[in-house]
C-alpha cells in the first residue's frame, strides 16, 4: 500500500512538473527589459506576446531541450523573424541569436528619436553573455541595413534622403559599451556614423562630415569626411505607453 501511495506521489508530481503554466516565465524575465503579455502553453514549450518598456514589441516562441541545456526561442514581428538560443550557467548565461529585423518593428522606438527607417536589418550570427556585470558581446558581430527613403526631423525641421546600403560593424569594449561602427562596407576603418550603448543605458552618438552629406544635411563646414561634427549622448527613451 504504501509503494501504491509513493508511485502515485510521485506520478502527480512528474505531472505537475511537466506542465507548470507558462505564465510562470513572467517571473523570470526583468521587467525592466520585457514583460509577457498572455503566455501560453507550459514553461517548457509556450508562446507570449513580449513587450519591452522601449515600445518595442513581438510574438515569442520557446521549446526547452534537456540533452543540451538551455531553450530555444523565436521571435517574429510582420517581416522581422530573429532565432535564438538561450543556455544557463552558474554565473554567466550564454545567448546566440540571428535572423532579420524589419525596421516596421523598431519603428516605435525609432519615431521617439523622430528618425523614420525603412528596410530591412540583417544580423549575423551573435553571442552575447549575460552576467551580474550586465550584457557583454562574447565576439565581434555585423549588421547589415538594405537602405532606403528615410526621414528625419532635426532642429524642428523635416529632411529626407535616399540611403544606400550600410553595415554597422558591432563589438564590446572593456568596459562594457557596446560599440557600433556604421560604414558603407565591413572591410571600411572610416565609419560614417557611431553608436555606442553604455552600461548605465545611454546612447552616444557621433555623426560625421560624410554621414551628413549622406543625409542631406546643410553644412557649410569644409571638414573631412570622417571628421566627427555632431556627438550627442541621452538615454534611451521609453514609451509614454
Amino acid at each position: 500500500m504504501g509503494y501504491r501511495i509513493l508511485f502515485f506521489g510521485l506520478a502527480a508530481t512528474v505531472w505537475i512538473v511537466i506542465n507548470l503554466p507558462a505564465s510562470l516565465m513572467r517571473h523570470v524575465i526583468d521587467p525592466s527589459v520585457a514583460t509577457l503579455v498572455a503566455p501560453t502553453g507550459t514553461i517548457w514549450q509556450g508562446s507570449s506576446r513580449i513587450v519591452s518598456p522601449l515600445g518595442l514589441q513581438a510574438e515569442v516562441q520557446w521549446e526547452t531541450t534537456f540533452l543540451r541545456p538551455g531553450a530555444d526561442f523565436v521571435l517574429s514581428h510582420e517581416n522581422s523573424l530573429i532565432k535564438g538560443r538561450f543556455e544557463p550557467g552558474i554565473n554567466n548565461h550564454r545567448v546566440t541569436v540571428v535572423g532579420q529585423l524589419d525596421t516596421a518593428t523598431l519603428a516605435p522606438l525609432l519615431a521617439q528619436y523622430d528618425l523614420f527607417v525603412p528596410g530591412i536589418f540583417d544580423l549575423k550570427a551573435t553571442e552575447l553573455t549575460l552576467s551580474p556585470e550586465g550584457l557583454s558581446m562574447t565576439s565581434p558581430s555585423e549588421l547589415q541595413w538594405s537602405g532606403g527613403q528615410t526621414r528625419y526631423i532635426l532642429g524642428n525641421r523635416r529632411y529626407e534622403a535616399l540611403m544606400p546600403p550600410l553595415v554597422a560593424s558591432i563589438a564590446g569594449r572593456d568596459d562594457g559599451v557596446l560599440e557600433a561602427n556604421i560604414k558603407f562596407t565591413a572591410g571600411e576603418t572610416m565609419p560614417l556614423l557611431v553608436l555606442r550603448l553604455k552600461p548605465n543605458g545611454n546612447i552616444y552618438l557621433g555623426v560625421t562630415r560624410g554621414m551628413l552629406r549622406l543625409a542631406n544635411y546643410p553644412w557649410s563646414g569644409e571638414e573631412a569626411e570622417g571628421e566627427l561634427i555632431f556627438e550627442v549622448e541621452r538615454a534611451l527613451t521609453q514609451s509614454a505607453s
